[in-house]
């Protein structure tokens, strides 16, 4: 528990101060950037859930202003749509529709309505293949392209993580059947 805590206080207290402080007389549009350059790396493959929701703040924070980095920070946010954690996918999608109720600049006015639409009906915490097809319908509408999970490989590969998977699971149905003959 004291390490969760240490690594939050030192993601918020020392990185980003320093940084505030370094950088107090410069504008908020430059702050905003290199705030986001700064999230960047620290978010990157971050399992502390604490750590990845107060980005998600800073970033949805950051996209709802009417400056030029909102749209970088819009940009990444929308990556955490189809992260591996389902409560994370889930804060992104409530970050990205706040956004979108603040800041309208982002996504243009006929293509408003459908983004909401597709933030309302997808499930973030179900399935991630199903999340992350639905970020890259977002991105797309966004204007930014298509949006490509960090994990994607060639056929091969997919299909024999696909058997490893299959015979993993044939193993715990096993072993899950002895422990219920044993009585346990």
């Amino acid at each position: 528990m004291a390490s969760r805590h240490s690594s939050l206080h030192d993601f918020s207290y020392s990185g980003i101060y320093t940084f505030w402080s370094c950088n107090i007389g410069q504008g908020h549009g430059e702050f905003y950037s290199g705030l986001i350059s700064l999230l960047g790396p620290e978010l990157k493959g971050s399992k502390d859930f604490a750590k990845l929701s107060a980005g998600l703040s800073i970033l949805g924070y950051i996209s709802s202003q009417l400056d030029e980095s909102s749209c970088k920070a819009f940009s990444q946010l929308l990556t955490f749509l189809g992260h591996r954690y389902p409560k994370i996918r889930k804060a992104a999608a409530d970050q990205v529709y706040l956004v979108l109720l603040q800041n309208d600049g982002l996504i243009s006015a006929e293509n408003m309505d459908k983004a909401q639409e597709v933030l309302a009906e997808t499930c973030w915490e179900g399935d991630v293949e199903e999340a992350r097809r639905k970020r890259s319908e977002l991105s797309e509408i966004a204007g930014f392209g298509t949006a490509t999970s960090h994990r994607s490989g060639n056929e091969e590969t997919r299909k024999k993580n696909d058997m490893r998977n299959a015979a993993s699971t044939d193993e715990n149905t096993s072993y899950s059947s002895l422990v219920d003959f044993s009585g346990y």
